[in-house]
């Protein structure tokens, strides 16, 4: 599981998603956990971490914190931001489905809708088993997965470009014609990363790795089967408070909130 050589250019990957604001959707989390949890305690979980974005914001916020994540390259990018920084996180190189923690937390999230990686429904209860066994009573889960809408691949290729300062990143995610497999229920997504910067040999990225974009309907059906949460609810976006599921255009993304 997971795409490592299209994580495999960490900074790009960064850059490519430099514009998130990280500190309001961390926000959100905690409204999350307010509003729908009753766990206490400051711990936090961030699942297929990248960057660990969101981890460090809570690391900064006074709350003790672990990254899990597949690719060895983001989890040692992650630790020069964290040095930077000046901030401790506790890092796990592990896959998202099958892992163990050292100890229990109030709050995971799971963003950038890294759960597309997980293409089985066997892969999926396990998860949500596992995820469960990470949480303390009355804890929360976020998944931030991808809009129903956007099901269907686009027209024209996913494509844009990010800078930081002089440097350039391109990213492609998924073409009009990419490969679907109806029994698996999975698509085959085109991936190409590059970044440019002054003085230095280009670098590049250039895959083609399974996703599976789940519906609603199927999400609430797995989350049923695997018996590991109380309650759940699905929104459309990240916002306070959030938007319902819909097909309006406030709702761009499929943001499940799960309590233990």
């Amino acid at each position: 599981m997971g795409n490592k050589e299209f994580y495999r250019l960490a900074r790009a990957y960064d850059i490519a998603f430099s514009t998130r604001d990280f500190e309001e959707e961390s926000d959100f989390l905690l409204w999350c956990l307010q509003t729908f949890g009753s766990a206490k305690g400051k711990k936090f979980l961030e699942l297929a971490c990248g960057p660990a974005n969101h981890a460090r914001v809570f690391a900064k916020r006074g709350w003790k914190t672990f990254a899990l994540d597949l690719s060895e390259d983001m989890i040692a990018y992650a630790k020069q931001k964290d040095a930077v920084e000046g901030v401790a996180i506790t890092y796990l190189a592990a896959d998202m489905v099958e892992y163990r923690l050292p100890e229990r937390v109030s709050l995971v999230v799971n963003p950038m809708e890294s759960i597309s990686h997980i293409i089985t429904n066997e892969g999926m209860l396990l998860h949500l088993k596992n995820v469960s066994e990470s949480l303390t009573k009355g804890g929360i889960y976020v998944i931030e997965g991808t809009h129903p809408r956007y099901f269907m691949p686009d027209e024209e290729p996913n494509r844009w470009t990010e800078y930081d300062g002089e440097t350039e990143v391109e990213v492609l995610f998924g073409l009009p014609e990419d490969e679907y497999d109806p029994i698996g229920q999975y698509w085959m997504v085109t991936t190409e990363i590059s970044m440019t910067e002054p003085g230095k040999k280009k670098l590049s990225a250039k895959s083609k790795h399974t996703h599976r974009w789940y519906l609603k309907q199927e999400m609430d059906t797995l989350i049923r089967l695997s018996k590991a949460f109380s309650e759940w609810h699905f929104f459309g976006n990240a916002a306070i408070p959030p938007h319902p599921l819909d097909n309006s255009d406030q709702a761009d993304a499929m943001i499940i909130v799960l309590k233990k």
